[in-house]
């Protein structure tokens, strides 16, 4: 049996075969792998920034398949955007497309107007902000990332701390609503709506981008401004039963917790308005 190959080594293979396919600009390593959160069972995350036209599968396929394992490339996989996937010396690669001109207008109207959403508002910002470029000729990656690393938007922090707390209370009453009534299925929707705001309302206070759906205890833990034991509360809010009456309660606590510091960071000067 052959051992799996050094995660560089990997990446380099990857990179060298789909380098100068048409429409690709560049790829940076994003996930767990260049964070201190890769472990044996991670896959790789490649991003790739282009611009149309793209390279069609088949030819995405065709090279790929020159590096991979045998018979395990799948190209043009579309369940959350573009994405090719394939292994090499068993571990699980995945290659996710990235329309550089869509990222650049979400930049601009971050650092414009504003973002604003309920969650995962600034993950795609994070994939740029926080990957590893790997391959970028023209500096056509490197140029927006150093943008994001100079300054987090205040016009997105501003939006997601006005409006996110009114979204928290609403969901959170949703909950409440919901445990009286019975109706466990609507408790656990709402308790990950609350879930997701909450979050998305954390990084933003804490002016980081968004982490993505993964590891978010961690994440948090590495908040400067975050509630008392934050790990610990949310995970035995996780393990409550829906149907337990101490569910709504905690809840409750972590959103006071959290809007006290929002609170805070509203009253504090804004720099744009100043």
């Amino acid at each position: 049996m052959t051992s799996t190959p050094e995660v560089g080594v990997v990446i380099d293979r990857v990179v060298a075969a789909v380098a100068d396919l048409a429409g690709l600009l560049a790829v940076s390593l994003g996930g767990s792998t260049q964070s201190d959160l890769f472990d044996d069972e991670s896959d790789i995350d490649l991003h790739v920034y282009w611009q149309p036209p793209l390279a069609d599968d088949s030819i995405r396929a065709e090279r790929l398949a020159q590096v991979a394992d045998a018979g395990c490339v799948v190209a043009g996989v579309t369940c959350w955007g573009l994405e090719d996937h394939l292994r090499i010396g068993g571990r699980a690669i995945e290659l996710i497309y990235v329309e550089l001109d869509e990222l650049q207008a979400q930049i601009d109207q971050a650092y414009g107007p504003g973002l604003n959403g309920e969650g995962y508002t600034t993950a795609m910002l994070y994939v740029l902000a926080e990957g590893h470029i790997v391959h970028d000729p023209s500096g056509v990656a490197t140029a927006p990332r150093a943008r994001l690393w100079a300054e987090f938007p205040a016009p997105t922090r501003r939006l997601l701390l006005q409006h996110n707390p009114d979204l928290l209370r609403i969901y959170f009453k949703h909950l409440q609503l919901a445990q009286r009534r019975g109706d466990l299925l609507s408790v656990q929707h709402r308790r990950y709506t609350v879930q997701m705001v909450y979050f998305n309302l954390l990084f933003a206070l804490n002016e980081l981008y968004h982490p993505g759906e993964k590891r978010l205890l961690i994440h948090g833990e590495r908040c400067p401004l975050r509630p008392p034991n934050l790990s610990a509360r949310w995970k035995e809010v996780a393990r409550l039963a829906a149907d337990d009456p101490a569910l709504a309660n905690m809840v409750a606590a972590l959103i006071d917790d959290l809007l006290v510091l929002v609170a805070q960071a509203k009253a504090a000067p804004d720099p744009l308005r100043s």
